[in-house]
């Protein structure tokens, strides 16, 4: 199982769609399995989103996962850390500068609260975060997508994966890259 998380609108269903293409892969849009097979436990209305069932989510993972023992599955998700550690080879964020992750949701017409929230969780690096307490550091590897194309992240990962690209252990910290003053308005 390789993993493609990061936050929302950093491109990684076209990314997970393209490398499941590539490897002859099963794709699975975490979300979308979610609402399909009710694997959640109630909506919350002030976030807008649906408060998922963790375990009956890792239950359906792992039965997909020996459904395609053969194959590669390719979970995408913001909360890709669902899958369990023992069937996953890599776990790839894709993260996107956060100034112009709000411009893209903007135009996709999310409200500004869900924006900020986003952005928010970019800025602090919450998909990474939750990757490398799954999996550690060996398991994780970071992609700025931002003005990269599908086809330049998707050489990245084959890369990764055929270990013709050495796994680096620093990580992306837009704090550092963009100044507080860019930032302010979402944190």
């Amino acid at each position: 199982m390789i993993v493609i998380s990061g936050t929302p609108g950093v491109g990684k269903t076209s990314v997970a769609k393209a490398l499941a293409e590539r490897l002859n892969g099963v794709y699975v849009n975490l979300s979308e399995l979610v609402l399909k097979n009710k694997l959640y436990v109630e909506y919350d209305y002030e976030r807008k989103s649906y408060i998922i069932d963790e375990e009956k989510v890792q239950k359906e993972i792992m039965r997909i996962s020996e459904k395609n023992n053969d194959r590669y599955v390719i979970i995408d998700s913001h909360y890709g850390e669902l899958a369990p550690k023992e069937i996953v080879i890599k776990a790839f964020i894709i993260r996107y500068n956060p100034l112009m992750l709000a411009r893209r949701l903007k135009l996709r017409g999310w409200d500004e609260e869900k924006i900020k929230e986003n952005v928010q969780a970019e800025i602090l690096g919450v998909c990474t975060i939750n990757a490398l307490k799954e999996y550690g550091a060996e398991y994780v590897y970071e992609i700025d997508g931002t003005n990269k194309s599908v086809d330049e992240i998707l050489k990245e990962i084959i890369e990764v994966l055929s270990s013709r690209r050495k796994v680096r252990m620093e990580f992306i910290d837009w704090l550092s890259i963009l100044s507080l003053k860019e930032l302010s308005k979402y944190l």
